[in-house]
């Protein structure tokens, strides 16, 4: 029976594992929302147009992009807040910096140059009507 050897890597792997629960620990809730930078997305369907809302807290509205096509949507935004906090007893001075990055593909096509965004109180909405066209009828020779 062979025995197995602990690696460099197995132990780089727990050693990663233990700094991340240490930083949730130390940081919070704060820190699981760093971990994952996806947002929430609904698509309905809606008399001839897909909506698209996303929920973006914390997000300014200069710091996002939204690119279209016909088939879809993608929304990043970079987003840096600074917390500054200073008292009799302590100071405390921290930075926090957030990439968003995702793409919604719409179910069929839409025109691209429909696409209108608002962004109110953490959620971008975006609208897009569907492309009417589904192709065309080929005849067989």
């Amino acid at each position: 029976m062979r025995r197995l050897k602990r690696t460099d890597n197995v132990e780089d792997v727990f050693n990663q594992m233990e700094n991340l629960f240490n930083q949730f620990h130390e940081k919070g809730m704060d820190f699981a929302s760093e971990l994952s930078p996806n947002f929430p997305v609904d698509i309905a369907e809606e008399e001839g147009s897909y909506i698209v809302t996303a929920d973006m807290p914390g997000v300014e509205k200069e710091e996002i992009n939204l690119k279209a096509d016909s088939e879809g949507v993608e929304i990043s935004a970079e987003s840096s807040h600074e917390i500054e906090e200073e008292n009799e007893k302590y100071y405390r001075k921290e930075r926090s910096q957030r990439q968003f990055n995702r793409r919604i593909e719409f179910p069929s096509q839409v025109e691209a140059d429909t696409v209108e965004a608002s962004y109110e109180d953490g959620v971008l909405t975006v609208t897009a009507d569907k492309d009417e066209e589904d192709g065309h009828t080929i005849d067989i020779e």
